[in-house]
């Protein structure tokens, strides 16, 4: 979901979770929740007592991953350019896909589960949250009336099955991929260790007149890749302040709960296109191409990313995937 200030120690503000501004005198004691085709809560800005408990808990996940096998691996994962642009080195990146709702009462628990994900990985952990279904639906009254709602959370609204949130997909976008967040640790650190067939570069520029950006986006293939492969461009906001219904707190209905992560629009298309014209691409494949999207009034440029995904039309598994903020504050 959706998302200044820093959360997670060193991180910056929209690399973090959802979290609630103020202290945690209102938090009630949490138990695992999940709403009936809902979402989990997420990480606030609390008193000290509230940060030592959020620093131990990035500690035993950290050691959980580390026992299981899982390299803790040390940021930064993102080198810049000369030019202002932005370039990933080799490694392996890996995206999280969160299905949310703000009236879903039990989703910002998956937003906490990203923000450990987050501070343990770095930009090697890249996050999209699309608010859909009946929990992203909005109500009348003064509260609940962002509609954050796209037509590609509509498309994938259908493409899914949904029983309940909080719900993702790590690293695919398969019909048969949904997973609870509590999955998600293990199954992102386990594909730390593979190896990137597939090198994103981006350089994005933001258009003040215009209120518009363009990514140029050059992609390489490393090593022989298997497959057609497809490149989907997708711009994401956060730190957006809005209301949230958290189960661990009371009242729930919290007004200035900071989403992070939220999927804006597409820039290319949900499905995104086709990479190359052959089924295979061999080593030093290049692919480039311009990108450009209008944001709508309200979003924030300086809070916006743009973010590749690159995927195996077969099967439906991501091979690279890349975020990379706007060159422009606020």
């Amino acid at each position: 979901m959706g998302m200044g200030c820093k959360v997670w120690g060193m991180r910056f503000k929209e690399e973090g979770i959802g979290y609630r501004k103020g202290l945690s005198s209102r938090r009630r004691p949490g138990s695992p929740g999940q709403c009936s085709e809902g979402g989990d809560p997420g990480l606030r800005r609390d008193d000290i007592a509230s940060r030592v408990t959020r620093h131990a808990s990035r500690i035993t996940l950290a050691l959980a991953l580390m026992l299981a096998g899982c390299d803790y691996i040390q940021a930064p994962f993102m080198e810049k350019t000369d030019d202002g642009g932005q370039t990933t080195d080799e490694v392996q990146r890996v995206l999280v896909i969160d299905f949310t709702g703000h009236t879903c009462k039990s989703c910002p628990k998956a937003h906490h589960t990203l923000g450990q994900l987050k501070d343990l990985y770095g930009d090697r952990v890249v996050p999209v949250a699309f608010h859909l279904g009946y929990f992203a639906k909005t109500q009348s009254g003064d509260k609940f009336t962002t509609d954050f709602r796209t037509p590609e959370g509509g498309l994938l609204e259908k493409y899914f099955e949904f029983v309940s949130f909080p719900i993702g997909t790590v690293q695919n976008i398969r019909t048969d991929g949904l997973i609870p967040h509590g999955t998600w640790p293990s199954a992102v650190g386990a594909l730390m260790s593979e190896k990137a067939p597939i090198k994103i570069g981006v350089k994005t520029e933001y258009l003040a007149g215009l209120h518009g950006l363009t990514a140029d986006v050059d992609i390489t293939a490393l090593e022989a890749v298997a497959g057609t492969l497809k490149v989907a461009v997708w711009v994401v906001e956060n730190s957006i302040t809005d209301w949230q219904k958290d189960e661990d707190f009371d009242p729930m209905d919290i007004p200035d709960y900071v989403h992070n992560h939220v999927f804006r629009t597409s820039m290319n298309g949900l499905w995104g296109e086709t990479i190359g014209s052959a089924a295979n691409l061999e080593k030093g494949f290049t692919f480039t191409k311009e990108f450009s999207v209008a944001l709508k009034t309200g979003w924030k440029a300086g809070n916006c990313q743009v973010v590749v995904v690159v995927y195996r039309e077969e099967g439906m598994e991501v091979v690279q995937v890349a975020g990379y903020r706007l060159p422009v504050a606020g």
